[in-house]
């Protein structure tokens, strides 16, 4: 056989059988994460797990993005658990903790959650992950404002537990609109919240449901959250947020204004059901 030839098909076996493995891995990952979600139960505040386990408490960080080598792209994915301490017990209580879910359409990501690694030798690498929402918002300015050629658009801003709320006033005719935005550095994520030509109203809501993730350490995937809250980009959790307020100038530069939001950490345990979901 042609050297070169026999160099090709090896390296094409080399490749087909990481892929294959990699799916392996998934799919029993999968399986142990499916098995252990459904040996969980919700009593109160405390989630019960099927036996006395040990399990380190840290965080988990996942970052992701698309890479370019050749004419070929993948997905990489930075995998890091920092642990805090070990403890042995058969319940976790849950509480509010700060979270970071960002990914934007490009599926640049950065998944930033409190978890509990598994040490028990039948699920050891499973990762249980309580996002627990509670926060307390604040904002620079309360008042966004642009203009141009006697044409404006005035935001009012208001907050409460859960949401960021305005009401926007609009007055052009040459423009082509005005539009508010959510947005976050790190990775660049942004969210429409509204854009008109005639003013209106709007809010937006942060995450408020109770969810336990359960995952694997190693090969968990920041895309599979997105998947399972259903969303093309995520724009969630606690740090700073900035609305920004655009008018739209068809030929010439926007003109913009902007405040930085703050989502803190809150203290009260929200009600309501506590949604555990197996997450690779």
């Amino acid at each position: 056989m042609d050297p070169e030839l026999f160099l090709f098909f090896f390296i094409l076996f080399i490749v087909l059988a990481i892929i294959l493995w990699g799916h392996y891995q998934v799919g029993t990952a999968k399986q142990r994460a499916e098995r252990f979600r459904e040996a969980l139960r919700i009593e109160g505040n405390e989630l019960i797990l099927p036996k006395r386990m040990r399990l380190v408490k840290g965080r988990f960080t996942l970052k992701g993005r698309w890479s370019s080598s050749g004419r070929s792209r993948h997905y990489s994915i930075e995998r890091k658990f920092t642990e805090s301490e070990e403890i042995e017990t058969d319940r976790i209580e849950l509480k509010p903790e700060r979270f970071s879910l960002l990914i934007n359409k490009a599926e640049e990501a950065l998944i930033d959650v409190p978890a509990y690694l598994v040490k028990d030798p039948e699920f050891d690498g499973i990762l249980i992950i309580p996002i627990i929402p509670s926060y307390r918002i604040s904002m620079e300015k309360t008042s966004l404002e642009v203009s141009k050629d006697m044409e404006f658009a005035h935001l009012h801003l208001e907050t409460n537990e859960w949401e960021i709320h305005g009401r926007l006033y609009v007055s052009i005719q040459k423009n082509r609109g005005a539009k508010v935005e959510l947005k976050k550095e790190k990775p660049k994520v942004t969210e429409r919240l509204i854009y008109t030509k005639e003013g209106g109203d709007f809010e937006r809501k942060f995450l408020r449901e109770k969810l336990i993730v359960i995952s694997d350490r190693r090969v968990a995937d920041p895309r599979s959250f997105k998947r399972a809250l259903k969303r093309e980009v995520l724009l969630e959790g606690h740090g700073e947020y900035t609305v920004e307020l655009t008018l739209d100038v068809p030929l010439g530069s926007d003109v913009h204004d902007k405040t930085p939001i703050i989502v803190e950490q809150g203290d009260e345990t929200p009600e309501g059901e506590v949604k555990v979901w197996a997450v690779i």
